[in-house]
C-alpha cells in the first residue's frame, strides 16, 4: 500500500486536495484513511484519536486551505472559541462557513452550512490558524437563530473577566462598547434588532450561565436587579464576593454549581459565607435543583427576604430616631 504524503499526517485533506498530492481516489477508500464528511479525509489515527470539536476544527481547516475568502462563522465559530450556546445550536453538527456577498461561488457541500456576510476587517481574527468571526461577531451572527434570553446569556459571557489561571486570557472577549459599536454597523443585518434588546441587559459580573438566568429571573419577578459580585467588606482588596447582591439591604446569593461541591471548595465556601454572615449578611445559596425550577423558589425565598430586610431596616432606622430625640 503506497504510504500517504507526510503533509497528510496531521491535518485533514479534500479528496480534490489528495488527487493534487498523488493520492488517487480509489486509494482513498483503503482502511488507514477514515472520511470525516463533507468531502474530508484523515488518516485514520488522526481522525480517530480526535475530539468532537478538533474534527471540527480539522475539517475547517480543510475546506478553507487556499480559500482566502472564506472563513468559520456561526455557530460553528462559537464552538471553536468555547462559548455558551443553546442546546439545539450545539446539536448542529454542520460546518458553517462565511464569505463576502460579492460574487463567489457558494460552499456546497453535505454537512456544510455557507452565508453571504459583510462583514468589518475587525470582526475576524484567527485562532490556532484558523479564521473565524470575532467572538462579538459570532454573537451577532447567531442571534437571529437565538432568543433575546439566549443573547443576554452569551452577551454575559463575552463581556465577563476571565479568570486567567483558568482560561489563559486576561481580557473579556468584548466589552459593552464594543458590542454597542457593532451594532451602530452592522444596520440591516439578521438578528441585529434582538441584540439591541439584549444589550440593554448585558452586564459584567456574570461568571455562569446560571448567574445570568438567577439575575434574569428575579428582574422577571418584578424585583429589584441585583448587583454583581459584591463584596462583603467595600475598600477591601482581598475581601469576598458575592454572585448577586442588594447591598443595601446586605443580601447575598450565591449561585453554586457542581464545583462547588468538591471539599476544598467547600471547605473556601464556608469561609467566604463566615465573613458575609460576620458583616451582618443574610446569605442565600442556590444550586442546580433550583436552575430546573427556573429558579421559582429562588424568587419567593429572595422576595421574602428582601421584604424583611427591609423591615428590619425601618426598625433600625425608627429606633435610632428615638433614641436621637430622647
Amino acid at each position: 500500500m503506497d504510504p500517504l504524503p507526510r503533509c497528510f499526517a496531521r491535518r485533514a485533506f479534500t479528496a480534490a486536495e489528495a488527487v493534487r498530492e498523488g493520492v488517487s481516489r480509489e486509494r482513498l477508500r483503503r482502511k488507514d484513511i477514515v472520511a470525516l464528511g463533507s468531502g474530508v479525509y484523515a488518516a485514520r489515527a488522526l481522525g480517530e484519536s480526535s475530539t468532537p470539536l478538533q474534527m471540527l476544527q480539522l475539517k475547517a481547516d480543510a475546506l478553507l486551505r487556499g480559500r482566502t475568502e472564506m472563513w468559520i462563522s456561526h455557530v460553528s465559530a462559537a464552538k471553536v472559541q468555547g462559548l455558551w450556546l443553546p442546546a439545539r445550536l450545539l446539536n448542529d453538527d454542520r460546518i458553517h462557513l462565511s464569505q463576502p456577498p460579492e460574487p463567489h461561488v457558494r460552499e456546497r457541500r453535505d454537512g456544510v452550512c455557507g452565508h453571504r456576510v459583510s462583514v468589518r476587517p475587525t470582526d475576524l481574527t484567527t485562532s490556532n490558524s484558523l479564521r473565524l468571526t470575532t467572538p462579538a461577531r459570532t454573537w451577532l451572527d447567531v442571534a437571529s437563530s437565538c432568543t433575546v434570553r439566549e443573547l443576554i446569556v452569551l452577551g454575559d459571557q463575552l463581556v465577563r473577566h476571565p479568570y486567567p489561571r483558568f482560561e489563559g486570557r486576561t481580557q473579556p472577549h468584548a466589552s459593552p462598547a464594543d458590542l454597542k459599536n457593532l451594532l451602530a454597523e452592522t444596520k440591516g443585518t439578521a438578528g441585529r434588532r434582538r441584540c439591541l434588546t439584549a444589550l440593554t441587559w448585558i452586564r459584567v459580573g456574570a461568571d455562569s450561565v446560571q448567574e445570568t438566568l438567577l439575575r434574569l429571573a428575579l428582574i422577571r419577578a418584578g424585583l429589584p436587579e441585583p448587583e454583581l459580585q459584591v463584596p462583603a467588606l467595600p475598600g477591601s482588596k482581598g475581601s469576598p464576593r458575592t454572585d448577586l447582591g442588594y447591598p443595601g439591604l446586605k443580601i447575598a446569593i450565591q449561585y453554586e454549581g457542581d464545583t462547588h461541591f468538591t471539599p476544598q471548595q467547600q471547605r473556601a465556601d464556608q469561609r467566604r459565607d463566615n465573613i458575609f454572615l460576620a458583616e451582618g449578611w443574610v446569605v442565600l445559596r442556590f444550586n442546580v435543583e433550583d436552575a430546573r425550577e427556573g429558579f421559582r423558589y429562588a424568587v419567593k425565598q429572595v422576595r421574602a427576604t428582601l421584604a424583611a430586610r427591609a423591615t428590619l431596616t425601618r426598625s433600625a432606622l425608627a429606633e435610632g430616631a428615638l433614641i436621637t430625640n430622647s
